[in-house]
């Protein structure tokens, strides 16, 4: 029988693979706000990656580096992304979670003190933001007189969910969802996407998940873009609110699945390449596919022909195609639908 110590143990320093990739992911998230790291910070992650410096070494370093006054004036353009990335850094490599308001909170507080002024604070007024994937539309953010109910609110929902039960797309979608409602919220004045990526990437690990970072640093622009599409709607612009962007970019976080991320695939008036066929064509080029490949799963086919996944599972539902047996063992059935071939 294999033997384990019982007692507790102080959190070490992940290792240095991952070290690597939560810094990527802590300089990659400041994009999300238009912010570029510097050099010195570079210089930074090098010796702590190779373990010359601690996560909270890293920090005092960079908060010493600003407190120069006069000769870093050249470099304060970098200041937010140097300190706010080296917090990011340093929470992201901790083990501890709560799943509760408190802990967006706190994590808002650690990475902005002494950035923002309302660090930790919720919003106190109702504003909106143009954005250009809208085409100059903003999405509907949450009342602020109602922040800490509606966050209890969908912590709750979440907390009944029981992830190990789920097939993996399921998972996701749920998880998406999740990320989506806290960041339509918008808890805070700014900082509000990067302090709710740091929160999603704690509870995904506090799941059991292995979080690939690769996302994150190189596309971090399009998860908020992802945000803002699974969030608006517009009747007169015939537009519905989309989670299948964001699905797809935590499909790449959480299950290594490959993906393009390019943000004019989000513009509202952005055509996909599936729509340049008819909806009887596409409900021939999908039964197609699945009578080649009878696992295929709803992602690989919406990936394949460059549509979202809620396209893809309307044609099988108005098809009555329908999936039987377990997820990594069970195949498509087609029924009547091989019809239309």
């Amino acid at each position: 029988m294999k033997e384990f110590d019982l007692h507790y143990q102080a959190e070490k320093e992940p290792e240095k693979k991952e070290r690597y990739g939560n810094w990527a992911t802590a300089k990659g998230l400041q994009q999300v706000d238009g912010l570029e790291t510097s050099a010195y910070l570079d210089k930074v992650a090098t010796d702590s990656i190779e373990g010359r410096i601690s996560a909270y070494e890293a920090i005092k370093l960079v908060d010493s580096y600003y407190e120069v006054k006069g000769d870093r004036e050249a470099e304060r353009q970098y200041e937010e992304a140097d300190k706010v990335a080296a917090r990011i850094y340093a929470i992201i490599s901790e083990t501890g979670f709560t799943l509760c308001p408190e802990e967006l909170q706190q994590i808002h507080q650690r990475l902005f003190g002494g950035v923002f002024s309302h660090a930790g604070q919720f919003r106190t007024l109702n504003f909106i933001k143009r954005e250009w994937v809208l085409d100059g539309g903003t999405v509907t953010y949450g009342d602020f007189h109602y922040i800490r109910e509606s966050l209890e609110r969908y912590v709750k929902r979440e907390k009944f969910l029981r992830y190990a039960s789920m097939d993996e797309e399921e998972a996701v979608y749920h998880l998406a969802r999740f990320v989506s409602d806290i960041w339509q919220i918008h808890p805070f004045n700014e900082g509000n996407t990067r302090s709710v990526a740091v929160f999603a990437i704690k509870y995904f690990r506090s799941l059991g998940y292995e979080v690939d970072n690769t996302a994150f640093h190189e596309h971090s622009w399009y998860f908020r873009n992802a945000l803002v599409r699974a969030n608006y709607t517009s009747v007169s612009k015939k537009v519905d609110a989309d989670l299948s962007y964001l699905e797809g970019f935590l499909s790449s976080v959480l299950l290594g699945k490959a993906g393009e991320f390019h943000n004019r695939d989000l513009h509202i008036y952005a055509i996909p390449h599936a729509q340049t066929k008819t909806g009887v064509e596409l409900d021939k080029a999908i039964v197609k596919e699945i009578k080649a490949n009878a696992t295929i799963t709803r992602d690989e086919l919406a990936q394949k022909f460059n549509t979202s996944r809620k396209t893809i599972e309307r044609h099988l539902k108005e098809m009555g195609v329908y999936f039987e047996g377990p997820a990594k063992a069970g195949h498509w059935v087609l029924g009547k639908s091989e019809e239309i071939m």
